[in-house]
């Protein structure tokens, strides 16, 4: 009861934001899915009651906390200016902090901890390059740089990442024409996410797939490689997640490789490393043959439903 509680008040605070009831296409959608994009341009009805939101609510708890320290440091918006209304065309956004003075644009980024080594993405440059230009173009301002700052929303002072790079107006430009060509469509693009992802994640989900989107799915008979995920961050994080598990296993190999090598030694080293063996009695555990031979029937409790992730080199370089 509190759970649910806790859950219905916490997505009312934030279908109220005005953030969230904003109809047109933002800076922070330009790179994501083409579909989603789609349906927000053609007004489609939301349609996934059980989208999870709490990694957002955080977010925005976090960019609140952070403008009243700012306006606390600054009261009188002397050197910095928190939430700046940018709007050129038909994209209007806010920008989490204009520094006039030297000309820099922030963005507020919460992730997680493991994301952190893939930041920033190709979406997320998108985004602060598009404000940059936005303010450039409502003539509020000119930007000479764009900073992303990431927040771990499971880290702390220490995991605070900043990726800094010059405003260039053609990345931005490159932004807005991914989104013109999406405006030009006729017929909603094909899904690019999974329908693991999307259904928790995406507001147009729909497993009927009559109002809304079902997400990838794969076909009988259909392998990975029948479809293609063309977003460069996906490819890098992919990439990354190999090396990563080959270091892991190769690191494994070294720690068993020295435990050998401590192998009956106990004590203290010179530079103060304690080394102690301890015997463990082992795991017990229920003898189910023994069970079914005396026609003991083994009762089985099935557990959560989760989701495995295989990541192989399948082609490519």
């Amino acid at each position: 009861m509190v759970k649910d509680f806790l859950v219905d008040i916490l997505h009312a605070k934030d279908n109220s934001r005005a953030r969230s009831q904003q109809t047109q296409v933002g800076p922070s959608e330009l790179g994501g899915c083409r579909r989603k994009v789609w349906y927000r341009l053609n007004a489609q009805p939301e349609t996934n009651d059980n989208e999870l939101k709490l990694a957002a609510i955080m977010g925005t708890a976090i960019h609140s906390a952070i403008e009243s320290a700012i306006n606390h440091a600054d009261p009188e918006h002397k050197q910095y200016i928190v939430e700046q209304e940018v709007e050129y065309g038909d994209m209007k956004a806010h920008i989490d902090l204009w520094i006039p003075e030297t000309g820099d644009v922030v963005d507020w980024k919460t992730v997680k901890k493991s994301n952190l080594s893939y930041f920033p993405s190709t979406q997320q440059r998108w985004q602060v390059q598009v404000y940059g230009y936005l303010l450039d173009k409502s003539g509020k301002g000119k930007p000479v740089n764009v900073n992303l700052v990431a927040i771990a929303r499971d880290g702390d002072e220490r995991d605070i990442k900043v990726h800094s790079e010059p405003y260039d107006p053609s990345i931005a430009e490159e932004a807005l024409n991914w989104l013109a060509a999406i405006k030009e469509t006729t017929e909603a693009p094909e899904p690019e996410r999974d329908e693991s992802y999307c259904k928790f994640y995406c507001k147009y989900y729909d497993p009927s797939g009559e109002l809304g989107c079902i997400g990838l799915k794969k076909k009988d008979g259909q392998t990975p490689n029948d479809n293609l995920i063309a977003d460069p961050d996906a490819d890098k994080a992919a990439l990354l997640y190999l090396q990563l598990d080959s270091q892991i296993k190769e690191l494994e190999n070294q720690q068993a490789s020295l435990k050998d090598q401590l192998a009956g030694l106990s004590g203290q080293t010179t530079s103060g490393i304690s080394i102690t063996w301890t015997q463990v009695a082992g795991r017990k555990s229920v003898d189910t043959d023994a069970l079914s031979k005396q026609g003991i029937e083994i009762p089985y409790k099935e557990g959560k439903e989760s989701t495995r992730l295989t990541i192989k080199q399948t082609g490519g370089k």
